[in-house]
Protein backbone atom coordinates (compact mmCIF):
# COMPACT_ATOMS: atom_id res chain seq x y z
CA UNK A 1 0.00 0.00 0.00
CA UNK A 2 1.06 3.43 -1.14
CA UNK A 3 0.61 6.28 1.87
CA UNK A 4 1.29 10.13 1.18
CA UNK A 5 -0.13 12.04 4.34
CA UNK A 6 1.11 15.29 5.94
CA UNK A 7 -0.54 16.70 9.46
CA UNK A 8 -0.37 20.47 10.60
CA UNK A 9 2.65 20.93 12.64
CA UNK A 10 3.75 17.61 12.42
CA UNK A 11 1.31 16.46 14.47
CA UNK A 12 -0.88 13.57 15.07
CA UNK A 13 -2.98 14.63 17.18
CA UNK A 14 -6.81 15.70 16.79
CA UNK A 15 -6.74 18.97 16.52
CA UNK A 16 -10.14 21.01 17.23
CA UNK A 17 -9.44 24.98 16.77
CA UNK A 18 -12.09 27.09 16.58
CA UNK A 19 -9.84 30.24 16.61
CA UNK A 20 -10.54 30.34 12.98
CA UNK A 21 -13.76 29.91 10.35
CA UNK A 22 -11.52 27.11 8.73
CA UNK A 23 -8.40 24.85 9.61
CA UNK A 24 -6.75 22.04 8.04
CA UNK A 25 -5.52 19.70 9.99
CA UNK A 26 -4.26 16.52 8.28
CA UNK A 27 -4.33 15.36 4.62
CA UNK A 28 -3.06 12.40 2.90
CA UNK A 29 -3.87 9.83 -0.34
CA UNK A 30 -3.70 5.79 -0.12
CA UNK A 31 -3.24 3.66 -2.89
CA UNK A 32 -4.30 0.20 -2.15
CA UNK A 33 -2.18 -2.29 -4.15
CA UNK A 34 -0.55 -4.78 -1.40
CA UNK A 35 -2.30 -5.42 1.45
CA UNK A 36 -5.18 -7.49 1.60
CA UNK A 37 -7.28 -4.89 3.65
CA UNK A 38 -7.20 -1.57 4.82
CA UNK A 39 -9.94 -0.94 7.79
CA UNK A 40 -10.58 1.88 9.62
CA UNK A 41 -13.08 1.72 12.51
CA UNK A 42 -13.80 4.73 15.28
CA UNK A 43 -16.85 3.50 16.67
CA UNK A 44 -17.20 7.11 18.58
CA UNK A 45 -15.45 8.88 15.58
CA UNK A 46 -13.02 11.79 15.41
CA UNK A 47 -13.28 15.33 17.10
CA UNK A 48 -13.25 17.07 13.62
CA UNK A 49 -14.69 16.94 10.37
CA UNK A 50 -13.61 14.09 7.31
CA UNK A 51 -14.01 14.57 3.48
CA UNK A 52 -13.07 11.10 1.83
CA UNK A 53 -12.80 11.16 -2.33
CA UNK A 54 -12.80 8.08 -3.90
CA UNK A 55 -10.39 8.83 -7.27
CA UNK A 56 -10.48 5.44 -8.10
CA UNK A 57 -11.86 1.70 -7.52
CA UNK A 58 -14.07 1.76 -4.61
CA UNK A 59 -14.21 1.91 -0.72
CA UNK A 60 -16.80 -0.05 1.80
CA UNK A 61 -18.71 2.21 4.14
CA UNK A 62 -20.68 1.46 6.96
CA UNK A 63 -23.94 3.78 7.93
CA UNK A 64 -25.97 2.37 10.74
CA UNK A 65 -24.72 -1.06 9.82
CA UNK A 66 -25.38 -0.94 7.01
CA UNK A 67 -22.66 -1.38 3.72
CA UNK A 68 -22.60 1.02 0.85
CA UNK A 69 -19.96 0.74 -1.55
CA UNK A 70 -18.53 3.97 -2.76
CA UNK A 71 -17.38 4.31 -6.41
CA UNK A 72 -15.15 6.55 -7.99
CA UNK A 73 -15.64 9.92 -8.11
CA UNK A 74 -17.66 9.73 -4.82
CA UNK A 75 -17.20 12.08 -1.62
CA UNK A 76 -17.56 11.00 1.51
CA UNK A 77 -18.22 13.46 4.30
CA UNK A 78 -18.16 13.03 8.23
CA UNK A 79 -18.84 15.27 10.85
CA UNK A 80 -17.21 15.39 14.66
CA UNK A 81 -18.36 12.14 17.07
CA UNK A 82 -19.70 10.81 13.74
CA UNK A 83 -19.18 6.75 13.78
CA UNK A 84 -16.61 5.61 11.26
CA UNK A 85 -16.18 2.50 9.59
CA UNK A 86 -14.94 1.45 6.05
CA UNK A 87 -12.59 -0.92 4.48
CA UNK A 88 -10.61 -0.77 1.32
CA UNK A 89 -9.67 -4.02 -0.50
CA UNK A 90 -6.80 -4.77 -2.89
CA UNK A 91 -8.68 -6.33 -5.37
CA UNK A 92 -10.38 -2.93 -5.69
CA UNK A 93 -7.60 -0.97 -6.73
CA UNK A 94 -8.28 1.93 -4.36
CA UNK A 95 -6.92 5.50 -4.63
CA UNK A 96 -8.77 7.69 -2.00
CA UNK A 97 -7.39 10.94 -0.87
CA UNK A 98 -8.71 12.50 2.71
CA UNK A 99 -8.58 15.93 4.83
CA UNK A 100 -9.47 16.12 7.79
CA UNK A 101 -10.57 20.21 8.91
CA UNK A 102 -12.06 21.96 11.92
CA UNK A 103 -12.67 25.68 12.77
CA UNK A 104 -15.43 27.80 14.19
CA UNK A 105 -17.48 28.18 11.10
CA UNK A 106 -17.40 25.20 9.06
CA UNK A 107 -21.11 24.64 8.92
CA UNK A 108 -21.77 27.86 7.66
CA UNK A 109 -18.91 27.44 5.03
CA UNK A 110 -20.17 23.52 4.05
CA UNK A 111 -23.55 25.39 3.36
CA UNK A 112 -22.56 28.23 1.61
CA UNK A 113 -20.90 25.64 -0.69
CA UNK A 114 -24.21 23.24 -0.99
CA UNK A 115 -22.35 20.59 1.05
CA UNK A 116 -25.14 18.89 2.78
CA UNK A 117 -24.72 17.88 6.08
CA UNK A 118 -26.56 15.26 6.25
CA UNK A 119 -25.73 13.03 3.29
CA UNK A 120 -22.67 11.00 4.26
CA UNK A 121 -21.97 10.44 0.20
CA UNK A 122 -22.05 11.92 -2.60
CA UNK A 123 -21.31 12.38 -6.26
CA UNK A 124 -19.10 14.99 -7.19
CA UNK A 125 -17.22 13.64 -10.94
CA UNK A 126 -13.79 11.91 -11.17
CA UNK A 127 -12.44 15.76 -12.07
CA UNK A 128 -8.17 15.52 -11.93
CA UNK A 129 -8.80 19.02 -10.26
CA UNK A 130 -9.79 17.26 -7.11
CA UNK A 131 -6.30 15.06 -7.17
CA UNK A 132 -4.25 18.32 -7.75
CA UNK A 133 -5.88 20.06 -5.17
CA UNK A 134 -5.23 17.23 -2.67
CA UNK A 135 -1.68 16.90 -3.59
CA UNK A 136 -0.86 20.14 -3.06
CA UNK A 137 -2.44 20.75 0.10
CA UNK A 138 -0.11 17.57 1.02
CA UNK A 139 3.18 19.57 -0.07
CA UNK A 140 1.84 22.58 1.60
CA UNK A 141 2.20 20.72 4.90
CA UNK A 142 4.82 18.81 4.48
CA UNK A 143 7.06 22.10 3.30
CA UNK A 144 5.09 24.49 5.72
CA UNK A 145 6.36 27.30 3.93
CA UNK A 146 5.16 31.08 5.00
CA UNK A 147 1.78 31.56 5.43
CA UNK A 148 0.49 27.60 4.44
CA UNK A 149 -1.89 27.47 6.85
CA UNK A 150 -3.49 30.23 5.37
CA UNK A 151 -3.08 28.59 2.18
CA UNK A 152 -4.31 25.57 3.41
CA UNK A 153 -7.89 27.39 4.05
CA UNK A 154 -8.02 28.81 0.58
CA UNK A 155 -6.75 25.40 -1.14
CA UNK A 156 -9.43 23.47 0.54
CA UNK A 157 -12.51 26.22 -0.22
CA UNK A 158 -10.90 25.87 -3.67
CA UNK A 159 -12.01 21.96 -3.31
CA UNK A 160 -15.73 23.07 -1.98
CA UNK A 161 -15.90 25.07 -4.41
CA UNK A 162 -15.19 22.65 -7.47
CA UNK A 163 -17.71 20.57 -5.42
CA UNK A 164 -20.33 22.91 -5.42
CA UNK A 165 -20.08 23.63 -8.94
CA UNK A 166 -20.59 20.39 -10.10
CA UNK A 167 -23.11 19.20 -7.56
CA UNK A 168 -24.95 22.07 -9.66
CA UNK A 169 -23.69 20.97 -13.18
CA UNK A 170 -25.31 17.12 -12.02
CA UNK A 171 -28.41 18.69 -10.85
CA UNK A 172 -28.86 20.48 -13.84
CA UNK A 173 -28.57 17.53 -15.98
CA UNK A 174 -30.97 15.90 -13.82
CA UNK A 175 -33.15 18.43 -14.90
CA UNK A 176 -32.42 18.40 -18.70
CA UNK A 177 -32.38 14.95 -18.33
CA UNK A 178 -36.04 15.18 -16.82
CA UNK A 179 -37.60 17.49 -18.88
CA UNK A 180 -36.31 15.87 -22.46
CA UNK A 181 -38.10 12.31 -20.92
CA UNK A 182 -41.19 14.87 -20.62
CA UNK A 183 -40.88 15.94 -24.03
CA UNK A 184 -40.34 12.39 -26.20
CA UNK A 185 -43.50 10.92 -23.64
CA UNK A 186 -45.65 13.51 -24.80
CA UNK A 187 -44.61 12.98 -28.54
CA UNK A 188 -44.65 9.35 -28.44
CA UNK A 189 -48.06 9.18 -26.79
CA UNK A 190 -49.28 11.59 -29.60
CA UNK A 191 -47.65 9.70 -32.43
CA UNK A 192 -47.33 5.96 -30.69
CA UNK A 193 -49.32 4.04 -33.34
CA UNK A 194 -46.78 5.61 -36.20
CA UNK A 195 -43.71 4.18 -37.67
CA UNK A 196 -41.34 5.81 -34.74
CA UNK A 197 -37.43 5.86 -35.01
CA UNK A 198 -35.40 6.20 -31.85
CA UNK A 199 -32.34 7.10 -34.04
CA UNK A 200 -34.50 9.83 -36.04
CA UNK A 201 -36.27 11.05 -33.24
CA UNK A 202 -32.75 11.66 -31.04
CA UNK A 203 -31.57 14.03 -33.61
CA UNK A 204 -34.48 15.86 -34.06
CA UNK A 205 -33.92 16.79 -30.57
CA UNK A 206 -30.02 17.56 -31.46
CA UNK A 207 -29.30 14.65 -28.95
CA UNK A 208 -27.18 11.46 -29.04
CA UNK A 209 -29.20 8.36 -29.04
CA UNK A 210 -27.43 6.87 -26.51
CA UNK A 211 -27.99 9.42 -24.27
CA UNK A 212 -31.27 9.87 -24.67
CA UNK A 213 -31.93 6.02 -24.26
CA UNK A 214 -30.07 6.05 -21.45
CA UNK A 215 -31.96 9.47 -19.82
CA UNK A 216 -35.31 7.85 -20.62
CA UNK A 217 -34.56 4.79 -19.09
CA UNK A 218 -33.35 6.21 -16.31
CA UNK A 219 -36.53 8.30 -15.55
CA UNK A 220 -39.05 5.96 -17.07
CA UNK A 221 -37.65 2.50 -16.22
CA UNK A 222 -37.89 1.75 -19.48
CA UNK A 223 -36.32 1.92 -22.85
CA UNK A 224 -38.15 4.54 -25.83
CA UNK A 225 -39.02 1.87 -28.00
CA UNK A 226 -40.76 -0.14 -24.31
CA UNK A 227 -42.63 2.63 -23.66
CA UNK A 228 -44.25 2.65 -27.37
CA UNK A 229 -45.21 -0.79 -27.08
CA UNK A 230 -46.65 -0.59 -23.84
CA UNK A 231 -48.64 2.25 -25.61
CA UNK A 232 -49.53 0.41 -28.37
CA UNK A 233 -50.79 -2.95 -26.56
CA UNK A 234 -52.41 -0.67 -23.93
CA UNK A 235 -54.57 0.82 -26.25
CA UNK A 236 -55.10 -2.27 -28.46
CA UNK A 237 -56.37 -3.72 -25.22
CA UNK A 238 -58.98 -0.55 -25.32
CA UNK A 239 -59.84 -1.50 -28.77
CA UNK A 240 -60.57 -5.19 -28.52
CA UNK A 241 -62.78 -4.59 -25.78
CA UNK A 242 -65.02 -2.62 -28.29
CA UNK A 243 -66.64 -5.08 -30.49
CA UNK A 244 -66.80 -2.37 -33.45
CA UNK A 245 -63.46 -3.39 -34.83
CA UNK A 246 -62.07 -6.72 -36.06
CA UNK A 247 -58.29 -7.57 -35.27
CA UNK A 248 -56.69 -6.33 -38.66
CA UNK A 249 -58.05 -2.93 -38.09
CA UNK A 250 -57.01 -2.74 -34.21
CA UNK A 251 -53.27 -4.17 -35.50
CA UNK A 252 -53.51 -0.86 -38.10
CA UNK A 253 -54.84 1.35 -35.73
CA UNK A 254 -52.20 0.72 -33.43
CA UNK A 255 -49.00 0.92 -35.63
CA UNK A 256 -48.68 -2.66 -36.95
CA UNK A 257 -49.28 -3.58 -41.09
CA UNK A 258 -49.27 -6.92 -39.97
CA UNK A 259 -51.87 -8.12 -38.07
CA UNK A 260 -50.16 -11.62 -37.91
CA UNK A 261 -47.08 -9.80 -36.27
CA UNK A 262 -49.41 -7.98 -34.22
CA UNK A 263 -51.27 -11.12 -32.56
CA UNK A 264 -47.74 -12.87 -31.76
CA UNK A 265 -46.82 -9.21 -29.80
CA UNK A 266 -50.02 -8.67 -28.06
CA UNK A 267 -49.42 -12.56 -26.99
CA UNK A 268 -46.34 -12.02 -25.71
CA UNK A 269 -47.16 -9.15 -23.68
CA UNK A 270 -50.35 -9.96 -22.57
CA UNK A 271 -50.66 -13.62 -22.19
CA UNK A 272 -53.34 -14.20 -24.59
CA UNK A 273 -53.73 -13.62 -28.15
CA UNK A 274 -56.08 -10.63 -29.66
CA UNK A 275 -59.34 -13.10 -29.95
CA UNK A 276 -58.38 -15.43 -26.84
CA UNK A 277 -58.56 -11.36 -25.23
CA UNK A 278 -61.49 -10.59 -26.22
CA UNK A 279 -63.01 -13.75 -25.44
CA UNK A 280 -62.00 -13.63 -21.83
CA UNK A 281 -63.27 -9.98 -21.46
CA UNK A 282 -66.83 -11.23 -22.73
CA UNK A 283 -66.35 -9.85 -26.17
CA UNK A 284 -68.16 -11.23 -28.99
Amino acid sequence: MYTNAAYLHNSLLEIVDLSYPLVVTSCGNYRVHTRPTVTTHRPYGRKDYQLLYISSGQGHFYFNDTEKIVTAGNMVLYKPNEQQEYVYYNTDKTDVYWIHFTGCDVETILDYYNINLKENVFYTGTSPDYQWLFRQIIQELQLCKARYEELLSILLRHIFLIISRNLETLKNASINTEKEAEYAIHYFRENYNKDISIEKYAQSRHISTCWFIRSFRQVVGMTPMQYVLSLRISNAQSLLENAEYNVSEIASMVGYDNPLYFSRLFKKQVGAAPTEYRKLMGIK
